[in-house]
């Protein structure tokens, strides 16, 4: 029998980068705890990007421009976000959050303390759909629940009418120029 494979959703994982450097040198235990939820997703299905994976973990070198930029494709590919806050975002990962936002991807928001979070996070469900894990992000059961989430919204957005975005409705709203002045 000949099954075709459909390929799981698309999960940008976020989380703070650069306070974790150390004398050019990602700190290990952190590294650790990224990567645990990086394979998890993975196990689950998932086709999963991480700036941390994309630079090496530092070692890359990666211009801001190139981060900037894979990141923003990464972002807009994705089919759902999680991010991994801690107790308050860096500004590369709050970042990631408000592009998330605009062009509405599912989020999990993996934090010890969700009521810690500023207003803007808060309120972010107002504008797509959020889930939250509360509780230790180095604890089995948050990376569970968090990866479980992420792969349930990403297949939901996948599987979403997203009648609008398709390239065909694209084209046909593209603003024309008719030559002449009035």
């Amino acid at each position: 029998m000949n099954s075709l494979r459909v390929a799981g959703p698309k999960v940008f994982l976020a989380a703070t980068f650069g306070p974790f450097v150390r004398d050019g040198v990602f700190l290990p235990a952190r590294k650790a705890e990224i990567l645990e939820y990086y394979t998890r997703l993975t196990e689950l299905g998932a086709s999963v990007f991480s700036s941390h994976v994309n630079e090496d973990w530092g070692a890359a070198g990666l211009p801001p421009e190139d981060c900037m930029r894979d990141d923003l494709r990464a972002l807009h590919a994705a089919d759902s976000l999680c991010a991994l806050l801690g107790d308050q975002p860096s500004a590369g990962v709050a970042f990631e959050l408000g592009y998330a936002a605009s062009v509405r991807r599912p989020t999990v928001l993996v934090t010890s303390s969700f009521r810690s979070q500023s207003s803007m996070i808060r309120g972010m469900g107002s504008l797509l759909e959020l889930k939250v894990v509360e509780g230790d992000p180095g604890s089995r059961t948050v990376v569970e629940k968090a990866c479980a989430a992420s792969i349930d919204l990403g297949v939901a957005y996948r599987k979403s009418d997203r009648f609008w975005e398709s390239s065909e409705v694209g084209h046909a709203l593209k603003f024309r120029t008719f030559g002449g002045a009035r």
